[in-house]
């Protein structure tokens, strides 16, 4: 019986052993993933918003959005009871995370004070409210964060989470058209046999490398049996060999030479591509496999159409590694358009939250949401017209963490 205790003991001490190992790694994630909100709140006014309370007089602060921009609203209570004042001196400040303070005046509106500003979204903000009223100043300071989570550098780096800063930048509009690679006529050339005589040798064979004047074949006459010599009048790569030794050649090319050290792009352009193409454009020629690429710029658009009405366009890329090959299929971005704007970021940040586009900043340890008006776009960058601040880091590659994170702290819209 003794042995039995013993062991009902023993069981009992581990589990509450085990229990409090986790309550304590729950409580170590929990503080590097958190909302954000501080642990004293102010109570909840008549109106639904912080009642601020200090001797017998009370503020209660609200942010009035329905139909018209958010807007400060202030209900004035004393000893309890809703108060019209009209000697009153108030003024707000907004501190958010990462910006310059948002002063706030108010003036008398019916039954409240009506802020001069618009509070924009996201309403997460210290707020530092300060009146004075029958001679006497009050101030109160209390946190309302929204969309805001803590994330040490450590999980920051663990998560693979990516930050660039908002800066000024440009909006390219591309046309993505396919391509092949073609060599270039004026560096292909075939020597050939000057004088008519049999093919006494030939020195390189289909594939080979040549340099210019380097000796390539040796034709004899048969009348004279004197022989000349035959050399590579460019640099390059054998490409074809039209005769064998021992051929009877008149005034006829022998081989064919082609200098690949550049080559063209040529791309198909539909009717509405071509009407955006210009002589000059910009662009970007990529293998299929995404290995390599190279910029360039469109030196030559056909003035007729193809059979299948597609006209070509062409331009000149440097092949020094031979990768482009003639006949490769490539894929080109052909810049039509370019477009200065004062500040763009990176499409791979966007994310949605409660209906609406966001990304998220940085500020120390604390990320927050902030809610762009976005304007004209590329396939990586979009423009910025409000909403977020210059020069502060946002999270891009895999932001999406720190919106799971949000969601499972349950962060709502709430004023």
């Amino acid at each position: 019986m003794n042995f039995f205790r013993f062991l009902t003991i023993l069981l009992l001490s581990v589990c509450l052993s085990f229990t409090a190992l986790v309550a304590a790694h729950g409580d170590d994630h929990s503080a590097d993933h958190q909302d954000g909100h501080s642990e004293t709140e102010p109570a909840k006014g008549p109106q639904g918003g912080p009642l601020l309370t200090q001797d017998d007089f009370a503020i209660e602060v609200t942010i009035y959005e329905t139909e018209v921009e958010p807007e400060l609203r202030l209900y004035l209570y004393q000893n309890g009871k809703a108060i019209k004042a009209t000697e009153l001196k108030l003024q707000a400040t907004l501190q958010r995370l990462g910006e310059a303070a948002e002063l706030i005046n108010f003036s008398p509106e019916l039954d409240y004070w009506l802020g001069d500003t618009v509070i924009r979204e996201p309403h997460s903000f210290e707020v530092e409210i300060k009146a004075s009223y029958q001679g006497k100043n009050y101030e109160w300071h209390y946190d309302s964060f929204e969309g805001r989570i803590q994330l040490s550098e450590r999980s920051v780096q663990k998560a693979g989470i990516e930050l660039q800063q908002t800066k000024a930048g440009q909006i390219r509009t591309q046309l993505h058209l396919f391509g092949v690679v073609a060599a270039i006529p004026e560096q292909q050339v075939q020597p050939g046999a000057a004088y008519a005589g049999l093919v006494q040798q030939l020195t390189v064979k289909v594939g080979d490398k040549v340099t210019k004047g380097q000796l390539v074949a040796t034709v004899q006459n048969p009348a004279s049996l004197k022989s000349y010599s035959v050399y590579a009048p460019i640099s390059g790569e054998v490409t074809a060999k039209y005769v064998s030794v021992g051929s009877r050649v008149s005034e006829q090319p022998l081989l064919e030479i082609s200098d690949f050290s550049s080559v063209y792009i040529e791309m198909s352009a539909f009717p509405s591509d071509t009407e955006q193409l210009k002589v000059g454009d910009d662009f970007l020629v990529k293998d299929l496999h995404g290995h390599q690429s190279a910029l360039s710029q469109i030196s030559y658009i056909a003035p007729q159409m193809t059979g299948g009405h597609i006209a070509r366009a062409r331009g000149v890329v440097a092949n020094p590694d031979g990768h482009w090959r003639p006949g490769m299929h490539v894929k080109t971005d052909v810049t039509v358009a370019t477009i200065d704007a004062p500040l763009v970021i990176n499409k791979a940040a966007l994310q949605q939250w409660n209906g609406k586009t966001v990304i998220f900043i940085r500020h120390g340890d604390n990320f927050e949401i902030r809610m762009p008006q976005l304007g004209r776009a590329d396939d990586t960058q979009v423009e910025v017209l409000s909403g977020v601040p210059l020069g502060v880091q946002y999270a891009t590659t895999h932001s999406f963490i720190l919106k799971a994170d949000l969601m499972k702290s349950g962060a709502s819209h709430d004023h």
